[in-house]
């Protein structure tokens, strides 16, 4: 089918899994297991690479795959350091922002690099490098929307409470605001979902 006759037509497909490119197998198998908590589903070589697959979900065979065969120097981003080449973040999300303390306290154990926490309003968030540099972000929405992009500091030292009422006051005090329940609903309208042709059930 030539591309103009596809105009408009919403593909049947959802995100599922990435892959990484890897320096060193067992130190990214040892983060990504020890640290955040997945699960090696299998491993094996295939196409000349050493494969790891990784997942949290029993749903998905895999979520990440770790493949050898990244090079030894690759350069870094030449606008902000804190991001990646290629990859520019992976992002997980969390449960609460108690959740997002526990996982900061764990990766600070861990020992990883380049541990910034941020306020971006709509959501709170740690970036953070994996030992190869990958820029992770772990993050946990808030209640409230203004136009992004948005970036503030945030401050551990405050208590959940504290952090909660500061983000809304800030949030509120956007040009822009509104509920993020109202803005998930606005968007959703601008979005055309994918419509199975007739007879056929939709798969994703």
């Amino acid at each position: 089918m030539a591309v103009a006759d596809s105009a408009g037509k919403v593909p049947n497909l959802k995100f599922s899994h990435m892959g990484l490119s890897v320096k060193d197998v067992a130190r990214m198998e040892e983060f990504y297991t020890a640290v955040l908590g997945f699960t090696v589903t299998d491993r094996g070589e295939a196409g000349g690479m050493a494969l790891v697959f990784l997942s949290r979900d029993p749903a998905d065979h895999h979520q990440i795959v770790l493949a050898s065969g990244r090079p030894d120097e690759l350069p870094g981003n030449t606008a902000n350091p804190q991001f990646g080449p290629s990859i520019n973040q992976i992002s997980f999300q969390m449960g609460s922002l108690a959740d997002l303390r526990d996982m900061g306290a764990k990766l600070q154990e861990f020992g990883t690099s380049n541990f910034f926490p941020a306020n971006h309003g709509i959501a709170w968030s740690i970036y953070t490098h994996d030992p190869e540099g990958n820029n992770l972000e772990f993050f946990v929405d808030t209640e409230w929307y203004f136009p992004q992009p948005f970036l503030v500091p945030l401050d551990f030292s405050q208590s959940d409470d504290d952090i909660y009422a500061l983000t809304e006051a800030l949030s509120k005090s956007q040009d822009g605001y509104e509920p993020y329940p109202s803005w998930r609903q606005r968007i959703a309208a601008r979005m055309t979902p994918y419509s199975p042709p007739a007879g056929q059930v939709a798969s994703c």
